[in-house]
């Protein structure tokens, strides 16, 4: 899935860039968070504001291809109120973000709960103008999923890496002790809130922290989607490109 070139660039290079939300914080049993961890291996970014310091953005389309309605929330990686749209069964939202933005976007069925930065949730989540002027970004199981998702480049340009599309059409299946509410499934972390399954404490690095029997149920049902908090080389991609579309149930 990576070529080499992607994956040298990301051993090489250190920093914070999908970093977790220094306002909202996950709950008590949620990893440390939802690729927070994952991507402390890439460049850094900290722009929250919808036009980044050069006046230019970046187009991001959110589509619900699924049966039902859904609620979009968008949360900005250094904090700040956290957003959320209505995106009706087959129709489609744009949001503009600045072109050194960096957050994440999940979403809900109508009435679900899962408000909650931390909660059981599939994430997407984007980090702009990091590494050598490349966009990266990723779908995230490291909390849990809710939903199928897949991350689209459009109008790629310049020297990024492979642009891949990281698809997830299918959930994986989940075991019993990680089904949670609305037919999400909770981590391994979220459910159990070990510092083996959520990569903290004595195994927050990555030779000490390595994937458990359920990051790997996760990975072989979803091979595109981090799987837990160091599943960086086969999960994170990048490219340059000025939007991307996200689409739930592709």
């Amino acid at each position: 899935m990576l070529n080499i070139i992607k994956i040298t660039a990301i051993l090489a290079f250190t920093g914070a860039s999908l970093s977790a939300p220094t306002s909202s914080s996950p709950s008590s049993t949620s990893s440390p968070s939802s690729s927070s961890t994952t991507s402390d291996r890439c460049a850094s970014s900290s722009s929250s504001n919808s036009t980044s310091s050069d006046g230019s953005n970046v187009t991001i389309t959110i589509k619900n291809s699924c049966s039902n309605n859904l609620k979009i929330y968008k949360l900005n990686n250094d904090g700040g109120d956290q957003e959320s749209q209505d995106v009706s069964a087959d129709t489609s939202h744009e949001f503009q973000v600045g072109s050194d933005w960096s957050g994440r976007f999940w979403g809900c069925k109508d009435g679900g709960d899962c408000v909650s930065y931390g909660s059981a949730v599939s994430l997407a989540e984007f980090l702009f103008k990091g590494y050598e002027g490349s966009d990266f970004y990723d779908i995230s199981f490291v909390d849990g999923f809710n939903l199928p998702m897949s991350i689209e480049p459009e109008n790629k340009s310049g020297n990024g890496f492979d642009c891949g599309t990281p698809t997830c059409s299918n959930l994986p299946s989940c075991p019993d002790e990680l089904k949670g509410k609305d037919g999400a499934c909770k981590s391994a972390c979220a459910a159990f809130g070990t510092e083996e399954y959520c990569c903290t404490g004595e195994y927050n690095s990555s030779d000490k922290c390595k994937a458990s029997e359920y990051a790997d149920k996760f990975k072989s049902g979803c091979s595109d989607a981090y799987s837990y908090a160091y599943d960086d080389a086969k999960s994170t991609f990048g490219c340059q490109a000025d939007k991307y579309t996200v689409t739930f149930c592709p």
